[in-house]
């Protein structure tokens, strides 16, 4: 297969994104020779801060000196950004390489779904290319994600809140316990601040399997970070406690302030343009579009700031718009470039109540290009909602970057 013919049996795997089942990532690492048990790992769940978290820790373990792997997931715009080592994605020739060898070696093809074959494409590449340690984030939920097969030396689970409640439960505490299956017998925890019935929880599932349980919160970390926004605190406090547990362990662990301040993780109020200021951050769901909306009432003025929305059909579209609409002169309410999207008439039904001026655009790229039109230089867009609607517009600006600014 060559880059494309991968990608098109990529999505041809079903279902695309997650199914809760261990059973054929298990069987398939059972037939590969568990690639899982070559490299020390360290396991993250939670609902926010999952990415930003791993990637801090990452930052610090190669500052450390040691040859790290990192699984996220989803990507902004490329899959290869899934499976990073030292920082990089994985070049398109061993992309094909890897991808090509499961599909071959498996005695079926499609035994596993997209993101299953994403990550144990992870756990060869990570074996074959020697890391010493992989941070693991897992896509959905723990007990029954396909990243729960790794046995690790540090779980990790960040702030829990409501999200994907068709597949992990109704409730706080339903989510916590799908959340807290990567927790491990004789392993440490490090834990987020939660709201009192998740943490009992969490609480008891280490008590009940004898995980030491670490707290880890946001007044720990009090020095410069890389990643904007207050929230980045308590992700930050998460991989610090979890780099000193492997200090603990054996690893030798230093540079920590330095790796903080010098971590990157795209589409988290990542600035990609000045004059206009425009900040893509993916709050996806309530927890992170209240983070969003502290952010933005601290650092704009609601005159000189453009909200740019897209959501999926299946979050809880009202309690997304509810805490941003109102820090905004504008809201533009977009499609998702997904076949999942919100519609932008509810978005902007949604939005109405709260005084802003609503505009309805169907491709974001379109909106993009006509709302920073109208914008001053001393003016801010927001882009945010959606990975999909984040990714399209991380295109979108990493092409202005290259030939110029768009007509």
């Amino acid at each position: 297969m060559n880059y494309q013919q991968v990608l098109t049996y990529l999505d041809s795997l079903q279902p695309k994104t997650f199914r809760l089942e261990l059973g054929p990532l298990s069987e398939a690492c059972h037939i590969l020779r568990r690639p899982q048990d070559a490299f020390q790992t360290v396991h993250i769940s939670g609902t926010n801060g999952k990415g930003s978290t791993a990637a801090f820790l990452e930052r610090i373990l190669r500052s450390s000196g040691y040859r790290v792997g990192l699984l996220t997931s989803p990507h902004l715009i490329d899959v290869r950004e899934r499976i990073r080592i030292n920082g990089e994605m994985l070049d398109r020739d061993r992309f094909v390489e890897v991808i090509t060898q499961l599909r071959d070696e498996l005695p079926d093809e499609r035994m596993l779904s997209y993101f299953e074959i994403i990550t144990l494409a992870s756990f060869i590449v990570f074996r074959d290319q020697g890391v010493d340690v992989a941070v693991i984030e897992t896509g959905l939920g723990g007990r029954l994600d396909a990243t729960n097969v790794v046995s690790p030396k540090v779980a990790v689970i960040t702030p829990i809140s409501e999200d994907h409640t068709h597949h992990l439960g109704r409730t706080l505490t339903e989510i916590a316990r799908e959340k807290s299956g990567i927790i491990k017998r004789g392993v440490p925890t490090v834990v987020a601040y939660q709201p009192p019935d998740v943490m009992e929880v969490i609480r008891r599932t280490c008590n009940d399997v004898g995980s030491p349980l670490c707290l880890a919160t946001p007044d720990e970390i009090a020095s410069p970070l890389g990643l904007a926004g207050e929230h980045q605190r308590q992700n930050a406090a998460c991989a610090v406690e979890a780099a000193h547990l492997l200090g603990q362990s054996g690893m030798h662990i230093e540079g920590i302030e330095a790796a903080l301040a010098a971590t990157q993780w795209p589409g988290r109020l990542e600035t990609v343009q000045l004059k206009p200021h425009v900040i893509l951050d993916a709050a996806h769901n309530v927890a992170g579009a209240e983070s969003l909306a502290t952010y933005v009432r601290k650092e704009f003025q609601r005159e000189k700031a453009v909200l740019l929305l897209g959501v999926l059909a299946d979050k809880d579209v009202a309690g997304i718009i509810r805490p941003l609409a109102p820090l905004f002169r504008e809201v533009v309410c977009v499609e998702a470039p997904s076949n999942r999207t919100a519609s932008p008439k509810d978005l902007a039904a949604a939005a109405r109540s709260s005084g802003t001026k609503i505009t309805i655009a169907k491709d974001v790229l379109t909106a993009l290009a006509e709302t920073i039109a109208t914008l001053a230089e001393d003016d801010a867009l927001v882009v945010s909602g959606s990975l999909t609607v984040v990714g399209a517009a991380k295109e979108y600006f990493d092409g202005v970057k290259e030939t110029g600014p768009h007509d």
